[in-house]
């Protein structure tokens, strides 16, 4: 499997792996039906959410200042970890696509469309099911 790891928070996830099992900008109704199924309980049993995120969490905060970040690594912590409603559907305000590669790793990018922000979500799918392995708030990314 492909390392997640980032040089810098405004690469994607598919810049990182062969094209051949990469498909982009997919709508939610593409995705694979036991991710669906996944995605629905993730938010909406807390219990659950934290049970599938693997800890210490990497990521980026929300509003975070990339002079101030660096290439300084940063993760949450279980305490610090806030329940995670479903996020915006498509609207005026916001776009949201997610690519898939080999239906075993998901990054889903909500962009708010007036502010110019974005918040990635990574998912992977291990023996014990989905697992939420990245996450980065909303900001903005060049």
């Amino acid at each position: 499997m492909t390392s997640c790891k980032k040089k810098s928070s405004s690469s994607s996830i598919v810049d990182k792996v062969e094209s051949s099992d990469v498909r982009l900008d997919l709508k939610y109704e593409a995705l694979p039906d036991d991710f669906k199924e996944f995605y629905k309980k993730f938010h909406s049993d807390s219990l659950f959410q934290m049970s599938c995120i693997f800890f210490p969490l990497e990521g980026l905060p929300d509003n975070a200042d990339p002079d101030f970040i660096g290439t300084e690594k940063y993760f949450f912590s279980p305490d610090q970890w806030i329940f995670q409603n479903v996020l915006p559907v498509e609207n005026e305000t916001y776009a949201t696509s997610y690519s898939c590669i080999s239906n075993m790793l998901i990054e889903e990018t909500v962009q708010d469309k007036k502010l110019d922000l974005k918040l990635i979500r990574r998912f992977a799918k291990t023996g014990g099911g989905w697992r939420l392995i990245y996450y980065a708030g909303m900001n903005k990314y060049k």
